[in-house]
């Protein structure tokens, strides 16, 4: 069973995590080349994890411990809003794995409330990258078939 101190450093290894996504999402959102929307959604993500931050520090302060707010070594993405976009489908999946386990890890009920609050804002974020992705990657100069606005791919037979 884990105790104080067991907890204290997941919640500081789930705040460093954010204090990183915080950097890269930041710089993405300074670097990236041209105008686009992955720009605005990387400024509005790192304000969520600027907020997780919060979070995770008081529940940290609340339990005796001290915030480590030093970030791992950050990778940041390119000015490629892809890349850029790519990078934080990386960083959210691998803090929604990291919740998860934490969440399993701690038995305390109001500890676990939190994390996995901020897990499924974490989960939204990936759901938001992701989609950025598909529209960078998809084709850009077709034009939308009858078949894109019901759901049914072009060429398949309908009943």
């Amino acid at each position: 069973m884990a105790n104080n101190a067991d907890i204290v450093r997941m919640l500081n290894d789930d705040l460093t995590g954010e204090v990183e996504a915080t950097l890269v999402y930041m710089h993405s959102h300074f670097v990236v080349t041209g105008h686009c929307p992955t720009q605005m959604e990387m400024f509005d993500i790192a304000l969520d994890e600027m907020r997780h931050i919060e979070w995770l520090a008081e529940a940290i302060v609340g339990l005796g411990g001290e915030p480590e707010l030093t970030p791992r070594k950050v990778r940041y993405a390119s000015s490629d809003p892809v890349e850029a976009t790519r990078r934080g489908v990386e960083l959210e999946q691998e803090a929604i794995d990291q919740y998860n386990a934490h969440i399993a890890a701690i038995p305390d009920p109001k500890i676990q409330r939190l994390l996995a609050h901020i897990r499924d804002e974490e989960v939204d974020h990936l759901d938001e990258f992701r989609e950025l992705v598909e529209e960078a990657e998809g084709p850009q100069d077709r034009k939308p078939t009858v078949g894109d606005m019901t759901g049914t791919p072009q060429g398949s037979e309908s009943e």
